[in-house]
């Protein structure tokens, strides 16, 4: 039945169910969830550190069903998501790229026939900017490609000094989601969009797309200390908070910009001779291959860099 013909019941009941759906406590395979219900505190933690927290599409499930789980809990004030092992995560699951597509639904395909991906994912990660708690990113190793979006839709941001957070892919596939214009100075957000470079976790924090940069060994402490002070507030008052803040942010144009750009530079990119050649390429050549192929020349032009950042380091000691 297409929900255009419901009567005003059938959709009130249709709603009703949805809710249900999200107020369920589930069994997760990929995340694990932990309520601090005396801090009133939720913690994600993306559980699958032998992939380095790839994102596949079953971790994306879960980690928005317990988002919006926890985010229909009054209990709750304040949402962590942080990665297990080594990283809190490397991007999108790569490797399970064109096997077991989710249905994206007809709303994020449109006439160019290649920005389905990047509509979708902007929409979904849009979905933590529009959730009535207070949601903190804690990153540490790795945040890149759709690691990066996902910390940068977040409303604060908690990092270690050496994590790097970027987005590579932009050098062969393009880019899902620019969002560098929105959390770093204009100089370095064109630096990044025209390199695929990272900056570090440190310099993430020194240009203000950080809270708070931490070491390794302490960040889980401070970020429960942090998530436990937000948490002070009731929920009520700072979602109206949250909400004003946004809403400047949208006034400026983050939304459009940022579907604007998913819709039509993406499919310009991706129509390219280059990207379609080392499109090719991915779906040919052994992961570990093809991402040698794509990063190795910019590793080499970066060695020169830093040689000579170094030397100037040096020259004014």
């Amino acid at each position: 039945m297409a929900e255009e013909n419901l009567d005003e019941a059938e959709l009130e009941t249709l709603e009703i169910r949805s809710a249900a759906w999200y107020k369920k406590k589930l069994k997760y395979s990929q995340i694990v969830y932990q309520v601090d219900e005396e801090a009133h505190v939720a913690t994600i933690t993306l559980n699958r550190p032998d992939k380095m927290n790839a994102m596949s599409h079953q971790l994306r499930a879960e980690l928005f069903h317990a988002l919006k789980h926890s985010d229909l809990n009054n209990e709750i004030n304040v949402i962590v998501i942080k990665g297990a092992g080594r990283c809190f995560t490397a991007g999108y699951d790569l490797s399970g790229m064109g096997h077991d597509e989710p249905d994206l639904g007809n709303q994020y395909v449109d006439t160019s026939g290649v920005t389905h991906w990047a509509r979708y994912v902007v929409q979904q990660w849009f979905q933590i900017w529009d959730l009535s708690k207070i949601v903190i990113a804690q990153i540490h190793g790795y945040a890149l490609a759709g690691g990066s979006e996902l910390a940068s839709m977040c409303d604060l941001l908690v990092t270690t000094p050496d994590c790097e957070i970027g987005y590579p892919p932009m050098r062969s596939m393009g880019v899902d989601m620019l969002w560098f214009p929105w959390s770093l100075p204009m100089r370095k957000a064109m630096e990044l969009a025209v390199t695929g470079d990272s900056i570090t976790g440190a310099e993430a924090y020194r240009l203000g797309m950080a809270n708070y940069c931490i070491d390794a060994e302490d960040i889980d402490e401070f970020t429960a200390a942090f998530a436990e002070r937000i948490g002070l507030m009731n929920w009520q008052l700072a979602t109206q908070y949250k909400r004003a803040t946004k809403k400047a942010y949208e006034i400026q144009g983050i939304k459009t910009a940022l579907d604007g750009q998913a819709q039509y530079a993406y499919h310009r990119v991706a129509e390219s001779d280059y990207a379609r050649e080392m499109s090719k390429k991915f779906r040919e050549m052994p992961l570990k291959e093809y991402l040698n192929l794509r990063d190795d020349p910019y590793k080499e032009s970066k060695k020169k860099i830093d040689n000579i950042l170094a030397r100037q380091s040096q020259k004014h000691l």
